[in-house]
C-alpha cells in the first residue's frame, strides 16, 4: 500500500491480494462440490434401500369413513 498525492489530493493505491485478503485458492469451490456429490450420493441410497417407503399400519385404517372402506369390501 502506497499514497500519493495527486492534483493536491491524497491517494491511497492497494494491491489487488490487500484487498482481497490473500490469494484464491478456490478452495470453496472445491468443497462445495464434493458435498452435493455427496449429498446426491447419499440421497440416491436412500431412495435405493427404500427409506422413504412407508408400509401401512393400523392408522391408515383409522382415518377411513368405515370398516368396509377401508378393507376394500362388505
Amino acid at each position: 500500500m502506497h499514497k500519493e498525492d495527486e492534483d493536491g489530493k491524497a491517494v491511497t493505491h492497494i494491491s489487488r491480494d490487500e484487498v482481497r485478503g490473500g490469494a484464491s485458492t478456490h478452495v470453496t469451490r472445491y468443497v462445495l462440490t464434493v458435498s452435493l456429490v455427496l449429498v446426491v450420493i447419499a440421497f440416491a441410497v436412500l431412495l435405493a434401500t427404500g427409506f422413504f417407503n412407508t408400509s401401512r399400519t393400523g392408522a391408515d385404517q383409522s382415518h377411513m369413513a368405515n370398516n368396509a372402506e377401508a378393507t376394500g369390501g362388505p
